[in-house]
């Protein structure tokens, strides 16, 4: 039996052809259709494209900012703070993307991204070696992170408290993307 997800109401006109990858929620009926509409069901077209909820907010105003925004950015001069941001948001996916927060992941993972940044890292004047070390001593806090709010289950026990919070919840949010599009597994 084929299946068919018909689109009504807003999500009319979502620019989905019929080779699309799509993550749907929702069931399809005992004639293999699922409606997607205002009421029911959702449909999430190209979910292996993460989009923070920022780019999403603010492309409400003008659909073009996102945009102009991601390209002034990738032009501006790199600093040794964005560098080691970008580094470490990328260690933290990947940890996150395939559940591993063990030191010699964590080795593996740094050594490969180092190497991938060494002309970025020489713009800014660091050392292949200074980096790695740098990255190593960084990514403590997202293992301690994950030990207490990574888990294949909620826990009733973990409240994230402090001024941090809002930080920690955030990250929180990209374990829950896997409903929403990305693969991520629960903690072995």
């Amino acid at each position: 039996m084929s299946k068919v997800i018909l689109l009504r109401q807003v999500w009319i006109e979502t620019p989905c052809e019929p080779e699309s990858f799509v993550h749907l929620i929702g069931n399809f009926d005992r004639y293999g259709q699922c409606i997607v509409d205002n009421a029911q069901n959702l449909l999430i077209l190209h979910p292996d494209y993460l989009i923070s909820s920022t780019v999403v907010g603010d492309s409400f105003t003008c659909t073009r900012k996102a945009v102009l925004q991601d390209r002034v950015k990738a032009t501006s001069d790199a600093s040794q703070s964005t560098i080691y941001g970008h580094m470490l948001h990328e260690i933290f996916q990947e940890a996150m993307r395939v559940n591993r927060w063990d030191d010699e992941f964590m080795a593996i993972t740094i050594e490969s991204l180092a190497t991938q940044y060494l002309e970025t890292l020489f713009e800014v004047q660091i050392e292949h070696v200074m980096a790695v070390e740098q990255l190593k001593a960084r990514v403590l806090d997202l293992q301690a992170w994950a030990e207490i709010y990574v888990s294949a289950r909620p826990q009733v026990s973990v409240v994230a408290e402090g001024r941090r919070s809002s930080n920690l919840g955030a990250a929180e949010r990209v374990r829950q993307r896997s409903k929403w599009g990305a693969i991520t597994h629960g903690r072995k």
